[in-house]
């Protein structure tokens, strides 16, 4: 045991009443500590030795603590600061989410929202609406330009999170990943856990605004863009297509069956811990009661107390989520998909089709079904993998 004190890293405390989680911001190394554990490591951080801190806490709680176990646990979380590396530098972009989230930022956002809605006003063409996507008689052309024209407000969404936590100082970070052939975004926010809750909701709700932004300035790009006879160029129409794929982005947070943003900022506000398992799993023991296939209820005593509490009323949102992600099926998807296909089948059997929209059309079938092969072999891949481990 170390004589003298004890260094220790730079460590954010957050006390949520029966537990206070510590971390290290720098590198997202967190624990979850009980009110006198904290306190210990408190006493720790503040320069008392730790044959004093032990002393410390036997006559402040009335019971002796394992000093030497309590410093490993802090070195398996990183904490003690062995000098092997220099303290981590402020994250950058610090100050560029300080102003993106300033006040006078926000004006901006309120003044672009207003103009959206005004145009939009003046103009109900510009409404969004699922007609907007078909902006140019070549299929191929509205299926390339949705799946790369979305990309760039993909990365702004995540963009919105990662400065968001920029902003408070902590270490977020972005990649690039894919979920079968479609390339995705995804930020890490873990220091969130150490953050004060109100100041969370920022973060969790960044990505929301950064589409409800875009497909406002993509909307005014499109009102300003208009021909002197009021009717839209290609890419004015265009800007439309890829704003209302953004609004049905901020339409897939009400997927609560999912992980969404929403789901994240309910749990905030709630404090729970796991409410998505909980919530499934309390739906699965209604209806194996239901069935009486008692023999498959999940164990509820394993549950927080504050997870049981909110999955009550939320299990019904989770299995509303279905209904939402329904809805939008056949009110959006199902209808593009019948016109999609109902368009270049009509424009590969009609022989007075000109030849560019034929073989737009047939490249376009052939696209179609080569995504639906590689959706397939993927998940055959993934399958025979999982069955292997």
């Amino acid at each position: 045991m170390p004589t003298g004190p004890v260094a220790l890293h730079d460590l954010r405390f957050l006390d949520e009443g029966d537990r206070v989680v510590v971390g290290r911001t720098d590198c997202d190394s967190y624990g979850v500590f009980p009110p006198d554990g904290a306190a210990l490591l408190r006493e720790l951080a503040g320069g008392r030795p730790p044959q004093d801190a032990a002393a410390w806490y036997t006559d402040r709680y009335g019971e002796p603590v394992d000093i030497d176990e309590f410093l490993d646990t802090l070195r398996e979380l990183s904490f003690v600061n062995t000098g092997d590396a220099g303290t981590a530098a402020p994250p950058r972009w610090q100050r560029l989410g300080a102003a993106l989230f300033s006040p006078a930022a926000w004006v901006c956002y309120g003044a672009l929202v207003a103009a959206a809605v005004a145009v939009c006003v003046a103009d109900p063409r510009l409404v969004p609406a699922r007609g907007h996507v078909f902006f140019t008689d070549y299929l191929l052309v509205v299926e390339l330009t949705l799946l790369f024209g979305q990309l760039p407000f993909v990365v702004l969404h995540e963009l919105f999170h990662l400065l968001a936590g920029r902003r408070l100082g902590l270490h977020s970070s972005m990649h690039l990943g894919h979920r079968l052939y479609f390339l995705v975004a995804e930020t890490k926010l873990d220091g969130l856990v150490v953050v004060p809750r109100r100041q969370r909701y920022l973060p969790i709700l960044a990505g929301v605004v950064a589409d409800v932004l875009a497909a406002c300035a993509l909307t005014v790009v499109a009102w300003l863009s208009r021909h002197p006879d009021g009717t839209l160029p290609v890419a004015g129409r265009a800007c439309l297509a890829i704003a209302f794929m953004c609004l049905l982005g901020v339409l897939a947070q009400l997927y609560f069956f999912l992980r969404t943003d929403v789901y994240h900022l309910v749990t905030t506000v709630l404090g729970c811990v796991d409410l998505h398992t909980t919530a499934r799993q309390l739906l699965h023991n209604r209806l194996w009661r239901l069935l009486g296939r008692t023999d498959r209820l999940a164990d509820e005593t394993r549950w927080d107390p504050r997870d049981a509490a909110a999955a009550r009323w939320y299990a019904p949102l989770y299995a509303a989520g279905y209904a939402a992600m329904l809805a939008v099926l056949v009110s959006v998807a199902l209808p593009l998909a019948w016109r999609f296909l109902g368009t270049a089948v009509a424009a590969v059997t009609d022989p007075a089709v000109p030849a560019a929209r034929f073989w737009d059309a047939l490249l376009f079938l052939a696209a179609s079904a080569g995504q639906l092969v590689l959706a397939a072999a993927l998940a055959v891949r993934d399958r025979r993998r999982n069955r292997q481990h």
